[in-house]
């Protein structure tokens, strides 16, 4: 009974994972495929690439992580070769998919601007890895706790 919850639950997990990321990458290239200018105001235009990019951002990240997640009943401990070259080119192209925008919309910024936005980037990019930092701490505190729960389950008198 406990062990079918489980499965059920990390088949839910896996789902939510794959569904958000798809949406939230799927939004962003969509977004900023739209966008036509930065300065001096935010100009943007949707477009039947605006609908094709979303596709594609959306189809990639859900293949990426259907990649790192394998099958639903894999009993595979790992990646196999084959997966792993996957996943590494995958990676290398989702993260170079997700940073040439950025770097596209910002040629016609000023040099005393681009300093703001360094700084603004990186900001983002420590309160992000921060607040990942929290999760992935939060995440081994449940997962302990709930092993620790398991361990009592089992080793109690009524199981005996």
């Amino acid at each position: 009974m406990r062990n079918k919850r489980q499965v059920n639950n990390d088949r839910d997990l896996t789902r939510v994972i794959k569904c958000s990321s798809a949406l939230g990458l799927g939004l962003m290239a969509a977004f900023l495929y739209s966008i036509k200018q930065v300065t001096p105001e935010l100009q943007y235009r949707i477009s039947v690439g605006t609908g094709v990019s979303f596709v594609a951002a959306a189809a990639l990240s859900w293949a990426f992580w259907r990649l790192v997640f394998g099958k639903p009943n894999s009993s595979e401990n790992g990646l196999s070769k084959p997966r792993k070259r996957w996943f590494i080119i995958l990676s290398a192209f989702l993260t170079v998919a997700t940073l040439a925008p950025f770097v596209y919309t910002l040629k016609g910024v000023a040099n005393e601007k681009m300093v703001e936005i360094a700084e603004g980037t990186a900001l983002a990019l420590l309160a992000l890895g921060v607040v990942g930092f929290l999760l992935w701490k939060a995440a081994r505190f449940l997962e302990n706790d709930s092993q620790r729960a398991d361990d009592s389950v089992d080793s109690s008198p009524e199981k005996k």
